[in-house]
């Protein structure tokens, strides 16, 4: 891959293979919660630490975003969520660490015109366009007229879609 080539994202491979800067911590973790009441009972408390898998992206974000970013194979990344989304956080997160364009379409055409506040100011310091549509558009996202115009308006019409909170047939398999 060249430097300016796009990462391929779209080989066989697991998703500690996307990129070296998304090694994810696979398997996440257990933790043994030991409490005299557990034991009492003859009882153990594992927590399965997925909040370790990445410091960006953890826990079911990873899990939801590694299918969708093979997918993309490079191509920007539209997604949905709403003003203080983490799942647009891991999306924009993961773009920057990927080089791949990502594009947020948030729920509330009136905070456009507002200061971000931090969760979308994350997002765009991590370089995602930021996309605001009105609340009545957003609960339409589902319908393919809508969502075309939506991707039209954003200039990105040729996108892999993520759908709001990254679940979709990738995700869950």
């Amino acid at each position: 891959m060249g430097p300016t080539a796009s990462p391929d994202l779209t080989g066989p491979a697991g998703p500690a293979a996307l990129s070296p800067s998304l090694s994810p911590l696979l398997p996440s973790p257990l933790q043994e919660l030991s409490d005299e009441r557990f034991g009492r009972r003859g009882l153990r408390l594992l927590l399965k630490r997925d909040d370790l898998i990445h410091p960006e992206l953890t826990g079911n974000k990873w899990r939801k975003l590694a299918p969708n970013l093979r997918a993309a194979a490079g191509r920007t990344i539209v997604t949905f969520g709403g003003a203080w989304s983490n799942h647009l956080r891991a999306t924009a997160a993961a773009g920057r660490l990927l080089g791949v364009p990502t594009v947020g379409v948030v729920r509330g055409q009136e905070l456009a015109d507002r200061p971000l506040n931090d969760s979308l100011a994350r997002c765009a310091a991590d370089g995602m366009r930021l996309h605001f549509v009105e609340r009545s558009t957003y609960r339409s996202k589902a319908e393919s007229a809508t969502l075309a115009a939506v991707l039209r308006a954003a200039g990105a019409e040729d996108a892999h879609v993520v759908p709001e909170g990254g679940s979709n047939t990738l995700a869950v398999r």
